[in-house]
C-alpha cells in the first residue's frame, strides 16, 4: 500500500510516517510540504491512500482534494485536521474526501480509519459524525420531502456514534427488533444503505446548507 502524507508541519509527517511504517506491513509513505506539493505528487505517482491536513499555505487541503477529484475521482482522500468547525467539514467531504479524522484523537484512530477506507468504507471522528448527523436532522422542509420521527432521529445518533443495536436497544428502552425496524425506516426514506449512503444523501440533498446557520 502507498500512501501520501500532506501536512505542513514536518515533524507531524514524520512521527506519522514512522508510525505508519511500523504499523503497517508492506507499506510505502511519500510526503508532500503543502497542496501545490501534493497535487504534483498525485499527477506523478499513484497512491493508495492520499491524507492530507486543511490549513496549509499555497493550496490548503480543501482546494487539494477539489483538485484531486477532478483529476481522478476514485483517489482517496481522507482529512487529518485540527479544525472541527462546520464549514470545513462540509467543504471537505463535497470536494470528495472519504474521511475526516480529528488531530485531537490517537494515533491508533487514524489507523482503524486507513484500514477501513482502504477496505471501501468511509470513517468520520466521532465530533465530525456528529456535526454530519445534526444536519441530517435539521427539522426543516426538504425539496425530497424526507421527514424523520424523533425516534429515528435517535437511532440514527446511535448510528454515527457506532452502537451496536443492542446498544441502542437498551440507551432507548427498546426491542432489537425495533432499532432494526427503525433502521430500515431511516435506510428507506433516504434511500441510503449505510453510513457512507447517509453522507452522500446528506450532500446530495443540500442537507449541509444548515451548517452556516
Amino acid at each position: 500500500m502507498k500512501i501520501l502524507l500532506v501536512d505542513d508541519h514536518k515533524i507531524v509527517r514524520q512521527i506519522l510516517k514512522e508510525f505508519l511504517v511500523e504499523k503497517l506491513q508492506g507499506i510505502e509513505v511519500d510526503e508532500a510540504n503543502n497542496g501545490v506539493e501534493g497535487f504534483n505528487k498525485v499527477k506523478q505517482s499513484y497512491y493508495d491512500l492520499i491524507i492530507a491536513d486543511i490549513n496549509m499555505p499555497q493550496k490548503d487541503g480543501i482546494q487539494m482534494m477539489r483538485d484531486i477529484h477532478a483529476y481522478d475521482p476514485n483517489l482517496k482522500v481522507v482529512a487529518l485536521s485540527m479544525m472541527d468547525d462546520q464549514v470545513s467539514i462540509k467543504k471537505m467531504l463535497q470536494a470528495g474526501a472519504v474521511g475526516y479524522v480529528l488531530k485531537e484523537g490517537n494515533t491508533q484512530e487514524l489507523l482503524n480509519a486507513i484500514q477501513i477506507i482502504v477496505n471501501g468504507n468511509k470513517y468520520f471522528s466521532p465530533n465530525v459524525a456528529e456535526v454530519i448527523m445534526s444536519s441530517l436532522t435539521k427539522n426543516k422542509t426538504r425539496s425530497s420531502g424526507v421527514k424523520l420521527t424523533k425516534r429515528e432521529k435517535e437511532v440514527l445518533q446511535a448510528i454515527f456514534e457506532e452502537k451496536s443495536n443492542q446498544q441502542i436497544a437498551d440507551e432507548l428502552f427498546i426491542s432489537p427488533r425495533t432499532v432494526e425496524t427503525h433502521k430500515y425506516n431511516i435506510m428507506e426514506k433516504t434511500g441510503a444503505r449505510n453510513l457512507a449512503g447517509l453522507v452522500k444523501y446528506a450532500i446530495r440533498e443540500k442537507l449541509f446548507d444548515d451548517l452556516f446557520y
